[in-house]
């Protein structure tokens, strides 16, 4: 009876202290060839709930089109490295296809709108995990953009209803450091990490050949050097103990083809990682010592890593060379004719306006930029 009664206490204690801890992960992109964001989520969303994140509290947008994609070769499956596990099983997708805008991304972390939204409060702490592509000032999403603008306009307004405590923001993307430099106030308990800075690329990783899964040649790159360095380095280590500032300084130095950055504030830096990407400052005990008996071996092999920029047309040039069919031929050429257009397009526009491709320029009209994207896009 007592030792009943002993569980009983601690799982209520759990609940308790669990209702503080809210994750929103988010995959941008569909296609394929985009296979490695929605891998990269759906393994984020595992490594939540495993160190105590509820279901309830975790927020999820992908497209969900890489399961049961015809192009699959494992069927109802997604992995995140070579012989990995299924991240795909027991992953719970709250916004698909079409709902996985900006916009439904904005009003979930506002607490607006039907479905899923954050219900968190003046003492949360709230994860922030986005993967995708992105351009300066901008993060992808399927059809549309979140500008660096609007997305630091919606924290602000989290942060004035009080809806958190503390927010950890973890983006994998090219350019990623734009959404933040220059932009993030340093006083409104808000710490971000990118996986790039304000002018580079993000890198994917585990990429043809590596791309392996029992015997198997996905097809197409399994995850981004950024997110499988963080994720992976929070399953080798004890997540209660390891704090943000050595998970920082570990995957800054385990990611070899981009600078890893940090903006916002750092005052809280040398909490443990587990009190964003799960519920360390729980009173559990139990839960404690049962994540540090979960912990892993990260691995130290270096993989094959591709550019973001080039992860499609490495997509397309592998497919055609297992297939040797005519239609991926033809997929190959089209995508070169795309970039030798836009090559064109802005060298004509570089010789102009006299603009050399090296020189770096803030954005300073987000009016003006979003037309200029959008002319782009439309011409």
């Amino acid at each position: 009876l007592t030792i009943i009664l002993l569980l009983t206490v601690l799982a209520i204690s759990a609940m308790g202290d669990s209702a503080d801890h809210w994750a929103v992960l988010v995959a941008g992109s569909n296609g394929f060839w985009n296979y490695r964001h929605q891998a990269d989520i759906c393994h984020a969303y595992h490594i939540m709930l495993k160190n105590g994140i509820p279901a309830e509290q975790i927020i999820v947008f992908a497209y969900d089109d890489i399961a049961q994609n015809p192009q699959n070769p494992i069927k109802g499956k997604v992995f995140n490295k070579p012989d990995g596990e299924d991240v795909y099983a027991g992953c719970q997708i709250d916004y698909k296809g079409a709902d996985v805008t900006p916009s439904k991304f904005l009003s979930v972390l506002k607490g607006e709108g039907e479905g899923k939204v954050l219900k968190s409060t003046e003492n949360s702490k709230v994860f922030i995990n986005f993967s995708d592509h992105g351009a300066p000032g901008l993060i992808a999403f399927p059809s549309g953009y979140l500008y660096a603008e609007d997305f630091h306009q919606a924290l602000l307004g989290m942060n004035s209803k009080h809806m958190y405590k503390e927010m950890t923001i973890y983006i994998e993307a090219c350019e990623s450091g734009s959404m933040f430099s220059g932009i993030l106030e340093d006083n409104i308990n808000i710490y971000a990490s990118t996986a790039a800075n304000p002018t580079e690329s993000s890198w994917a990783y585990y990429c043809h050949p590596n791309d392996v899964v029992n015997g198997f040649h996905i097809g197409s790159c399994l995850g981004d050097e950024y997110s499988i360095k963080w994720m992976e380095d929070s399953e080798a280590n004890d997540v209660c103990a390891e704090t943000l500032a050595e998970q920082f300084t570990t995957v800054q130095q385990l990611t070899k083809d981009s600078h890893v950055m940090e903006y916002g504030f750092d005052g809280f830096k040398n909490e443990p990682i587990g009190n964003f990407q799960g519920t360390c400052d729980s009173k559990s005990s139990i839960r404690t010592f049962l994540r540090g008996v979960n912990t892993r071996v990260q691995p130290t092999k270096e993989y094959a890593a591709i550019d973001s920029r080039f992860a499609k047309l490495d997509y397309l040039y592998n497919k055609y060379m297992r297939t040797q069919a005519q239609e991926d031929a033809n997929e190959l050429e089209k995508e070169l004719k795309n970039r030798r257009r836009i090559e064109q397009k802005f060298g004509s526009l570089r010789s102009q306006v006299n603009f050399e491709l090296g020189q770096k320029q803030e954005i300073s009209n987000w009016d003006c930029y979003k037309k200029l994207i959008e002319s782009h896009d439309s011409s």
